[in-house]
This record gives C-alpha cells, sequence and structure tokens, in this order.
C-alpha cells in the first residue's frame, strides 16, 4: 500500500483537493484530511453513532436500576405494613439518576472510541505544518491506479 501526502495552506484548497479525488475515483475511505481546525465537507459528513450508544447506554442504565431497586427492596425484608415494597417515587429517582449515568458513560465512551485516542502507536499520517495551521490530507492506495490518479490530482511528481 501507497501512502501519498499533501500539505495545503487553506481549507479551501484540502476540500477541493478531496472533491477532485473523489470525481477521479478514490473511495472516501482511502482519503484523510487533518487539520487543527474542524472542517465541515458537506458531501461527506460521517454520521456520528454516539446518539445511538447514548439511548443504548440509557436503556441499560434504567435496567439496571429497576434491577438493582427491586432486588435490593426485595431482599432487606422490611415490613411495610401492606404498603408496597418498591415505591414509585423513590423508584423513579433511582431510574433517572441511573439512566443518565448510562447515557453520560456511553457517551464519553463512543466519543473517546471515535475521536481515536486510545491508540497506541503515533498517527502516521500526521506532519507538523498541521499544528501551524496548513490541513493535510493523505490518500492510502491499495491500487496502483488510484496511487496514479491520487499523484496526478495533487500535482505531485513521480
Amino acid at each position: 500500500m501507497e501512502t501519498i501526502r499533501a500539505i495545503f495552506n487553506s481549507h479551501d484548497e484540502a476540500i477541493e483537493a478531496l472533491t477532485k479525488l473523489e470525481r477521479a475515483g478514490v473511495p472516501h475511505s482511502q482519503i484523510t484530511l487533518m487539520s487543527s481546525e474542524p472542517v465541515h465537507v458537506e458531501a461527506h459528513e460521517d454520521k456520528s453513532r454516539i446518539g445511538i450508544f447514548a439511548i443504548a447506554g440509557g436503556l441499560i442504565g434504567a435496567g439496571l436500576a429497576v434491577t438493582l431497586t427491586v432486588w435490593t427492596s426485595q431482599s432487606v425484608g422490611l415490613v411495610t405494613g401492606g404498603m408496597p415494597i418498591v415505591s414509585p417515587w423513590p423508584f423513579g429517582i433511582i431510574l433517572f439518576e441511573l439512566s443518565m449515568l448510562g447515557a453520560i458513560l456511553s457517551t464519553l465512551g463512543r466519543m473517546i472510541y471515535e475521536a481515536r485516542l486510545l491508540r497506541r502507536a503515533p498517527p502516521t499520517d500526521y506532519d507538523e505544518a498541521i499544528a501551524e495551521g496548513k490541513v493535510g490530507l493523505t490518500v492510502d492506495c491499495a491500487n496502483p491506479a488510484h496511487s496514479q490518479t491520487a499523484k496526478d490530482v495533487l500535482g505531485l511528481l513521480q
């Protein structure tokens, strides 16, 4: 696999090169755009799954809250004088709190995963110029035709 890198002075130049690469047939999955500031590319918004993980975490937290509350209430063996052992108001508070805790923790975990903060090796497509305000574009070409196309589009010598 050949890796081709180009550094641009502005976001607009990098987005123009990205668009040209994709029009030339280079798959979006092989192109990495790096910048010190967020770059918004309308046609290629990668959808985040953080919302789905937040909902799933909330549901898991709610399930754990129900289990914890019912199990604790029944295992203590309190005499309630005919009242229900699981009271709705305290039960609702615990349900809400653990649902929110589950949503927050799953959102945080997914955010760390999507930002690739747990990688052990330094990123190979990073260049020091990115920290100085420039924009880096990396193309990982498994196909030799894509490699030549990327070189032509980015104006690099062979």
